[in-house]
């Protein structure tokens, strides 16, 4: 068994659960926000492609980078499979260092929460550094509020289908760390066909919250003005306890 944060199950998974073109909530928000920006844009820790093709279809001036390979590998695939040719890289948003400057960089579905927070202060440290002036970024946060709930239970996740016609299936559970506000989530993906297990992958992944006060200081303490919040990617509608920011 391979212990991954994004390997090829995990992001078999991801694809086919999180699919290029679905309606997601976030997508519109984008299009509509990064539009109005203009000029370069990067979509960091861009995953599969899943907000990156919707902006560049809406013909946004979009690159993307990510740490997975795997990742990468399929958010390349999707763009051929739509003679789409995006810029895109490989590499931590802790450590960024790509050519030129962005008017915007966007980090979408909370993934900035896969930073331990030591990176996540180099990541938006390293934002500034890639942001021509008066430039943007737009980071989602949320809190695990389910897995706040279901702390060490054991979750058995509905199977999934792949197109091969294998299934994965997948287990999990989390642990809260509450004095350094982490929640980690262990995932086992199994991976069956005809009644055999053909592949196995154990996934740790870790998510840093922060509170909101907490981010906004973290903003202000690394240059950022103009810090504006919304829930459920609704202009004017204010964070709470139960919405994402």
């Amino acid at each position: 068994m391979t212990s991954t944060i994004y390997g090829p199950l995990c992001t078999k998974a991801y694809e086919i659960t999180k699919p290029i073109g679905g309606k997601y909530p976030d997508v519109p928000y984008y299009i509509k926000h990064l539009s109005q920006v203009g000029g370069r844009i990067l979509e960091a820790m861009v995953g599969t492609g899943r907000l990156l093709i919707p902006l560049l279809e809406a013909g946004l001036n979009v690159e993307g980078v990510d740490t997975s390979p795997d990742m990468l590998a399929n958010c390349r695939k999707h763009c051929t499979a739509r003679e789409l040719n995006p810029v895109l890289y490989e590499g931590s948003v802790e450590n960024l260092d790509l050519p030129g400057k962005f008017r915007a960089i966007a980090v979408s579905f909370g993934s900035f929460m896969l930073l331990e927070r030591t990176a996540a202060i180099a990541a938006l440290q390293a934002f500034t550094r890639h942001l021509e002036p008066h430039g943007r970024i737009y980071i989602d946060l949320e809190l695990p509020i389910e897995d706040f709930k279901t702390e060490n239970l054991v979750k058995q996740r509905p199977p999934i289908t792949c197109p091969d016609g294998s299934t994965i299936v997948l287990q999990s559970t989390s642990g809260i760390d509450w004095l350094n506000q982490l929640n980690t989530t262990v995932i086992r993906y199994e991976k069956w066909k005809d009644s055999k297990l053909i592949a196995t992958e154990l996934q740790y992944l870790t998510l840093h919250w922060f509170g909101r006060d907490e981010f906004i200081m973290c903003l202000q303490e690394n240059g950022y003005k103009n810090i504006t919040l919304c829930a459920n990617y609704t202009d004017g509608l204010q964070p709470n306890g139960t919405k994402k920011t």
